[in-house]
């Protein structure tokens, strides 16, 4: 190899390595005052005009109702409809790890566990055959298999 092409290479690997660097800072910057919030509560549905309302009908929002009383209303999506939807879980309450959207308006679920009887559980879905775990129910994203409900008391 030339001179000239080691130089080259040497100044590409310097600019890459700079630029890995740049990103890296960046990125923790963005993310050091992100804090997550552990909210433990009930689940409560919201009707349009984000007032609590019945789970029957149809609701606008879920949200979660903490002990203290506070109402975190919840991001839609597959997170926040799976504690609504999955028969299994058999409990409204929860201890929700959230963290904040839009200054505390809304809040989205950074991590979910169930609370029964005093006990706090993690939950999941698992594929036996690709060894995937998913934290919504339904087929297997790789191989559409259908997904197995697994839960364990969680770790302190």
């Amino acid at each position: 190899m030339s001179e000239a092409v080691g130089k080259r290479r040497g100044a590409a690997a310097s600019r890459a390595a700079l630029v890995a660097l740049a990103l890296l800072a960046h990125s923790g910057a963005a993310t050091s005052g992100d804090k997550n919030l552990v909210v433990s509560g009930r689940l409560a549905c919201l009707g349009s005009d984000l007032k609590e309302t019945s789970c029957q009908d149809a609701p606008a929002r879920l949200a979660l109702k903490a002990d203290a009383g506070q109402l975190y209303t919840l991001a839609a999506g597959d997170a926040a409809n799976t504690l609504l939807q999955e028969k299994r879980l058999q409990t409204r309450r929860f201890r929700l790890t959230l963290r904040s959207l839009d200054g505390g308006k809304t809040f989205q679920i950074v991590k979910t566990q169930l609370i029964r009887a005093g006990k706090v559980y993690d939950f999941h879905y698992f594929c036996e055959i690709c060894n995937i775990t998913t934290y919504t129910p339904g087929p297997c994203m790789c191989c559409r298999a259908p997904t197995e409900y697994r839960e364990a008391p969680a770790e302190t």
